[in-house]
């Protein structure tokens, strides 16, 4: 979950951003693999009121487009 668009996380991960602490911001996975976005996978979903909500919706999708023989990682 993040305040960010998922264009801008995408670019962190791609760039191997770090946080002010010094962390590294970014997935190894999507680095080496990450090509493009695919909005259609996701822009249908409304906007959370809070992270429990977020968590859960994240992981149903996922799930769902695990079925479907994507490779999806989430928390």
């Amino acid at each position: 979950m993040t305040s960010k668009t998922a264009y801008e996380r995408f670019d962190e991960h791609i760039n191997g951003t770090l946080s002010k602490k010094g962390y590294d911001l970014s997935a190894d996975i999507v680095k080496k693999y990450g090509v493009y976005l695919r909005p259609s996978l996701y822009e249908h979903l409304p906007t959370y009121r809070n992270r429990a909500a977020a968590l859960a919706a994240e992981k149903a999708l996922a799930l769902d487009l695990r079925r479907q023989r994507y490779a999806v990682w989430f928390n």
